[in-house]
């Protein structure tokens, strides 16, 4: 008679071991791919920001760097585009900042 199982010489702890292994190379996997992902989607969202910083550089003659330093001195005043620009300015250094912790990360 032929039977249809096969039976394991693998005591029951040796065969959880193995499967903890793979659940956490398959764990490993997902968080990789995962940070991957989500460092695309940053890059994405640093070039969108980027190419509103250009426009607003652009628009008002001026580098952000010597936006900045006179936004916030007060010398520009109140208006709804340079609360834009800063706003995207600060935006653009969280993503860079998230994409660094990402990126770090992934090199572990």
């Amino acid at each position: 008679m032929i039977s249809f199982f096969h039976k394991s010489y693998m005591s029951p702890e040796q065969s959880i071991i193995i499967m903890s292994a793979k659940a956490v190379d398959d764990a490993q996997l997902i968080i990789k791919r995962s940070l991957e992902r989500e460092i695309s989607l940053l890059d994405m969202k640093m070039r969108l920001a980027e190419n509103e910083i250009r426009e607003f550089e652009e628009r008002y003659g001026m580098d952000s760097h010597k936006f900045l330093s006179k936004f916030e001195s007060g010398e520009l005043g109140d208006s709804q585009d340079f609360f834009e620009w800063w706003g995207l300015l600060r935006g653009r250094d969280a993503v860079a900042h998230e994409i660094q912790k990402a990126k770090a990360v992934l090199s572990l």
